[in-house]
């Protein structure tokens, strides 16, 4: 078979397998809600698609997603407006595209049937994210795993191109670019690139006394990009930007470690489809159990390269080992993993672990003919895809809210932090604010925009407050407290409307 021929054909495989990915991963992200981080980022994506284009007067979270699913945001609702949907439709083709850059970063070099294999085996790993939790990780609101996209694509870079001097200056200008979207990238594509580098220059002077330049000059634009994006930031800032609000991530306590570590095992899991914890179907349990095959590949390519560190003439994998122990230690040693679903902190762990495995064993596994191995891997992922799109799909959680008060002519009112879903859901006709109702109340400046609360240029009469259950729950004593009793009370479906014949946002004490 000529190259030619080949390539045409990994074309259009990759084409085919592309269209069907996106159409499966879109019903299963259809499985779960939106939440209010994803309608955040569709509220300023709108925005920015309106002429916003720098977010001013947007306070936005730690990480902007401002380089990386920002833009991915615009583009869709470029074609299919503010709704719920933008949340899937992004998500979809976020998860499509890592799969398949994994499979080609796996594949590397490597052709015929070795190449075959890499390639299905880092894809066949990362193919099916689990129900619950990992669906709703990887498949719905932005989180860091669609920062992986760009960093693929430079370890991609990294792998084939010719050690010239106009690579490291690319890979410092990509890192300085996906930086500013989010700064967990020093930890899993800085930190990595330039140790790595320094390693082996370091090893190579010992050996030789030689100096490899073109390391050097990797682990150099790796540092600087901190610096340049760091820059880049203040300067969106001062010429009237957006600006963010930094959270704090300290040490634990080191008797607090050993749980951390039994968090981070159970995370691990989750991520690459494998979590045996309770609430699941059978099915479900029984897709766990296979996916356990994944993670024992992904954990015996990371040995390997652990093992063989200096002995291996294989940057990439040496990079990838290296950000996921630093991404794990990081995690466990620290408050993230107190946050919630705190995979997504960890998230990058899934495409780099099935890269390596893909990279490292597949080669092994196409020598001995053993392709029954990636085929029962793969077979198990589609079917736990297919079980996973075949799932009901959720509306947005507020849906029927928005629906409710676009009929009560209630247009903009104020509310707890799931304000930003009621807004998506209803394309904009409905305008919720977050709020901070202890006394006096004020607007949460996290993920809002100044404007929002001008009591010259908007009117807000009304205030939605929680069903049980909810967390947090807003107390309507400091409701009153802030506003006075209101004109009317109502109720739907557990929520609680109060209404009031005056502006509310004359009445806010100032953001916090």
């Amino acid at each position: 078979m000529t190259d030619g021929r080949a390539r045409w054909q990994w074309v259009g495989a990759l084409g085919v397998g592309g269209i069907t990915l996106f159409l499966c991963y879109l019903r299963v992200s259809d499985t779960e809600a939106v939440t209010s981080d994803g309608s955040a980022i569709a509220l300023q994506a709108w925005d920015m698609l309106h002429g916003n284009w720098l977010l001013r007067g947007w306070d936005l979270a730690d990480v902007t997603f401002y380089t990386t699913e920002l833009p991915e945001y615009v583009l869709v609702e470029s074609a299919r407006g503010l709704n719920p949907g933008v949340v899937h439709v992004a998500a979809a083709l976020t998860c499509t595209v890592l799969v398949l850059l994994a499979g080609l970063l796996a594949r590397s070099r490597a052709t015929g049937r070795e190449g075959v294999v890499r390639f299905l085996i880092a894809a066949g790993i990362m193919l099916a994210p689990q129900h619950w939790p990992g669906a709703f990780v990887l498949l719905l609101s932005p989180d860091h795993i669609g920062t992986e996209v760009p960093l693929l694509v430079l370890w991609l870079i990294l792998d084939r191109a010719p050690r010239r001097w106009y690579v490291p200056v690319i890979t410092g200008l990509l890192l300085t670019w996906v930086e500013i979207g989010d700064p967990i990238v020093v930890l899993v594509g800085v930190a990595p690139l330039a140790a790595v580098c320094l390693l082996v220059t370091a090893r190579e002077l010992i050996r030789r006394r030689a100096v490899r330049g073109f390391e050097l000059s990797l682990a150099a634009a790796a540092i600087a990009s901190v610096a340049l994006s760091a820059v880049a930031l203040r300067l969106i800032s001062a010429i009237g930007g957006f600006t963010t609000v930094p959270v704090p991530v300290v040490l634990v306590q080191l008797s607090i470690v050993p749980k951390n570590l039994l968090v981070t095992g159970e995370d691990v899991l989750s991520l690459y489809g494998a979590s045996l914890s309770g609430g699941q179907s059978p099915a479900g349990m029984a897709f766990a159990v296979a996916h356990l095959a994944g993670v024992a590949l992904a954990a015996c390519a990371l040995v390997i390269v652990l093992w063989r560190f200096f002995r291996l003439d294989d940057l990439i994998a040496q990079v990838l080992a290296v950000a996921i122990i630093i991404n794990l230690v990081i995690y466990t040693a620290t408050t993230l993993t107190g946050t919630g679903y705190g995979s997504r902190e960890i998230d990058a762990v899934l495409p780099l672990g099935a890269v390596l495995a893909g990279r490292l064993l597949g080669g092994a596994i196409a020598r001995a003919r053993l392709l029954p191995v990636p085929g029962a891997l793969l077979a198990c992922s589609v079917a736990a895809l297919g079980y996973g799109a075949a799932q009901a799909a959720v509306p947005a959680q507020e849906t029927a809210l928005a629906s409710w008060l676009a009929a009560h002519d209630l247009h903009n009112g104020l509310a707890g932090p799931e304000s930003n879903v009621v807004t998506l859901d209803s394309g904009g006709r409905i305008h919720l604010l977050v709020m901070s109702f202890r006394p006096p109340a004020a607007p949460d400046a996290y993920q809002s925009k100044d404007s929002w609360y001008y009591p010259w240029l908007h009117d807000a009469n009304f205030v939605v407050t929680a069903p049980p259950g909810f967390i947090p729950v807003v107390p309507q004593a400091e409701i009153l407290a802030s506003f006075g009793r209101p004109a009317l009370v109502d109720h739907y479906q557990g929520y609680t409307i109060m209404i009031w014949q005056k502006n509310l946002l004359a009445h806010l004490a100032a953001p916090r």
